[in-house]
């Protein structure tokens, strides 16, 4: 009788090969492929979704999206403006600014400020390092150690240091509600960049930031007790003529299916999912809710403004899930988006999921 310690595979030349895997495992997942990528198991590998919500999906065609109607894409790159509907408590304050002189994961240290003297940093305050650098992040104070060092025990929010940073301080308690966004985009070569921008009520903000494409994403950072906005924020073109991402008020990131691939990724969509109901409406009517994007559905060719349905369900006041067994691939470039029809006025949900990976 004979006892292997460890077996090796060759090839048909007989050349041993080792075995790709996840986490120690072989290839071949124990578990869902999906859970892997949610798990954070999979190299290059990264879980996507986008939720969607228009309060008025009618007999005209119209995007998913808060604000509603059907979404205009940017031609260009340019500055925005961010501004909120609410005047009196959607304003951030900046009490300190400098350059940090030391700090860690979760400090910073500025030999030169005094965080003590008026108005004094308190526990809750954030700290927004390069919020228009190339990495931009933000923490929350949680203790003032000294007039020159800071505490932020939940470390910024990209894993950086307050070492060497520009920075702003934020303070929680000067308005209640929603005082700095952050916004994800891309540049007209597809590159990822974020950026911060403190909020001025109905004043509008410009972003520094010059070089935005496409908003991929739009969220509330930071804000005063009430935890939400107060008004609707807007992400707009300089001059608001158009607005390019929207939050509801009380919400606090844009529910905009609207999303473009960054450059050297392939999305791959994986379950759409959506609700449509009438208000006060007791006839049988239906919602028609499609995805689309503006590639060809057999070349992958890049059509610019013209959009392919790809995934399409019709509902009466209900919800409904397609899981996409082979799930669909867009390149690098492709705009993508949720739209919807009805035979009457009814509010609409959406959420996508699957995941983007490196090509």
């Amino acid at each position: 009788m004979s006892f292997f310690k460890s077996t090796q595979l060759i090839d048909e030349n007989g050349v041993p090969y080792g075995v790709k895997h996840i986490n120690n495992k072989p290839r071949v997942s124990a578990m869902p492929y999906a859970y892997d990528i949610g798990e954070g198991n999979i190299v290059d590998h990264v879980a996507w979704t986008k939720i969607g919500f228009s309060p008025a999906v009618n007999t005209t065609d119209s995007d998913i999206w808060s604000k509603g109607g059907v979404y205009v894409f940017p031609t260009a790159s340019a500055k925005m403006e961010m501004v909120s509907s609410d005047n009196t408590q959607d304003i951030g304050t900046v009490i300190k600014t400098g350059t940090s002189t030391g700090g860690s994961l979760t400090s910073l240290i500025d030999a030169g400020a005094n965080f003590t003297a008026a108005t004094a940093v308190a526990i809750g305050d954030a700290v927004l390092l390069d919020k228009s650098g190339t990495v931009p992040e933000f923490g929350y104070v949680t203790a003032v150690v000294s007039a020159t060092e800071l505490t932020i025990a939940g470390g910024f929010c990209c894993g950086g240091t307050g070492s060497g940073r520009t920075y702003h301080i934020v303070d929680k308690s000067a308005y209640t509600h929603a005082q700095v966004v952050r916004i994800e985009y891309l540049t007209s070569a597809l590159a990822t960049k974020t950026e911060l921008v403190v909020l001025n009520g109905t004043t509008t903000v410009d972003t520094i930031n010059t070089d935005i494409f496409r908003i991929n994403s739009f969220r509330v950072v930071v804000t005063g007790t009430a935890n939400v906005p107060k008004g609707n924020l807007s992400c707009n073109a300089d001059g608001g003529a158009i607005t390019y991402s929207y939050i509801l008020a009380g919400f606090t990131r844009a529910r905009n299916t609207i999303y473009t691939v960054p450059a050297g990724k392939a999305l791959f969509v994986l379950q759409f999912s959506a609700a449509w109901a009438t208000t006060g409406n007791a006839n049988k009517e239906y919602g028609r809710i499609f995805t689309r994007a503006n590639v060809d559905p057999s070349t992958k060719f890049n059509t610019g403004s013209i959009f392919y349905p790809y995934t399409e369900m019709m509902m009466q006041n209900s919800t409904a899930i397609v899981q996409i067994d082979v799930p669909t691939k867009l390149p690098a470039g492709t705009d993508i988006k949720v739209s919807g029809i009805a035979s009457a006025t009814g509010a609409c949900s959406v959420v996508l999921r699957g995941w983007l990976e490196n090509e």
